[in-house]
Order: structure tokens, then sequence, then C-alpha cells
């Protein structure tokens, strides 16, 4: 399950990447016809659905490999066998929280859809393709968050507590 995971979020790390590409040349068409005096309409609406796509399909390869914001102040202070304590509890504080996450994003995206949630303009953007779409980042996203429970912390060789000011 580890390797499949892994496999999955490499692939979809790398889609994210095209897609960055795609939302610069969105920006990029968007400022040139807008200097020449005919702005295409829509660019920049369609490039923010872009980033959030981006965003969400990235989240399960960031937590992957532990790059995150994080708060090491306080464990890095505790010896070895609490720092690997306190590992499995923000792990597991984490998956339940991406699972919370996840169950109001499936309910906003349902409630799009059946709604025909659009943004309104000179074009009108159903956004429920964005939001399944942020979904299924999500579900990637509590799938790793989940196998980090059991995988061994990065610790030190050494017990001894961290200064948290070294």
């Amino acid at each position: 399950m580890k390797n499949l995971a892994s496999k999955m979020n490499g692939i979809l790390s790398g889609f994210t990447g095209w897609l960055m590409l795609v939302m610069m040349l969105l920006l990029v068409a968007d400022i040139v016809w807008r200097m020449a005096g005919t702005p295409l309409q829509g660019l920049a609406e369609l490039s923010v659905f872009v980033m959030m796509i981006v965003v969400y399909l990235g989240f399960a390869r960031c937590e992957e490999h532990k790059e995150h914001v994080a708060l090491e102040f306080f464990t890095g202070a505790l010896p070895k066998k609490m720092r690997r304590v306190a590992y499995v509890l923000v792990q597991i504080l984490a998956t339940l929280t991406v699972a919370l996450l996840l169950y109001a994003i499936i309910i906003d995206a349902k409630s799009a859809f059946l709604t025909k949630e659009a943004i309104n303009g000179v074009i009108e953007f159903e956004t429920w393709p964005t939001k399944f779409i942020m979904v299924i980042g999500m579900v990637f996203f509590l799938v790793q968050a989940a196998l980090n429970i059991f995988k061994k912390p990065e610790t030190d060789e050494t017990d001894e507590p961290h200064s948290a000011f070294e």
C-alpha cells in the first residue's frame, strides 16, 4: 500500500507541475492580450481553478516527504522515546483533521454539483468539477496521513534532547 501511495503521489505531483506551467501560460496570455487592448475573458478565473487543483493534488506528496510547515520547538526538546510518542499522536491528530476536512469538502462539492454553483462574470464557470478534483486530492492526502502514523519518525541518532535554540 505504501509503495502504491508513493507512486500515485509522484504521478499527482508531476501532473501538478504541468498544471503550474498551464497556469503560468494562462496568466501570460491574459497579460499579453490585455496589453494588446483585447482582454480574453475568464483567463484569470481559470488560472485560479488551476491553482486550486495544484494545491489539493500536491498535498499528499508534501505530507509523504514531511514538507508541510511544522513547529518543532517542543518536540525537539523531548527525549527520543517521547519524540516518537509525540510523532504518533501528531500523526493521529493530523489524520483525523484531514478526514474532517475531506468530509467538509465532499459536502461542499456535492452541494456545488446539485446547485450548479458557478462563478459569475462575463464567462460563467461552474465550480463543481474543481471541487471534485479537490476531493480526489484530499483522499490521497488522507491515505498518506494515515500511512504516516505507522512510519518510523526521522529522529537523531542520539537520545539527547535538543535545545530549541540550536
